[in-house]
């Protein structure tokens, strides 16, 4: 699932998602949970690699390794290229947006 960095604290990375990507099992440790809430996890620097130079608002590819019985829950990073998978999506929208520039110059002439 794809999260977005909060926060960065001595503990690790606190990652921010929605609560409707979280599996069915994952899903039965709260109750009434609202698929559009977002939900906070924690990825702990251990499970970070160390060339990996993350920031504040960076978006990652996560998944949860434990939820405890108090409700936190602990991420790890999934090792799949960013770019790599999205890249088909970034590069059909900048088509898209053309076509509308295209379209919106030809109207407004």
């Amino acid at each position: 699932m794809i999260g977005h960095v909060k926060s960065i604290s001595r503990f690790g990375l606190f990652v921010t998602f929605l609560a409707s990507e979280l599996s069915q099992a994952d899903q039965t440790y709260y109750e009434n949970l609202q698929d559009e809430l977002l939900v906070t996890g924690l990825l702990r620097w251990s499970d970070v690699p160390r060339e990996e130079k993350i920031q504040r608002n960076d978006s990652l590819m996560v998944t949860v390794k434990e939820i405890h019985a108090d409700g936190k829950i602990d991420l790890i990073l999934t090792p799949e290229d960013f770019r790599e998978k999205y890249d088909k999506i970034l590069a059909r929208t900048g088509e898209i947006l053309q076509v509308l520039r295209d379209q919106n110059q030809k109207g407004s002439k």
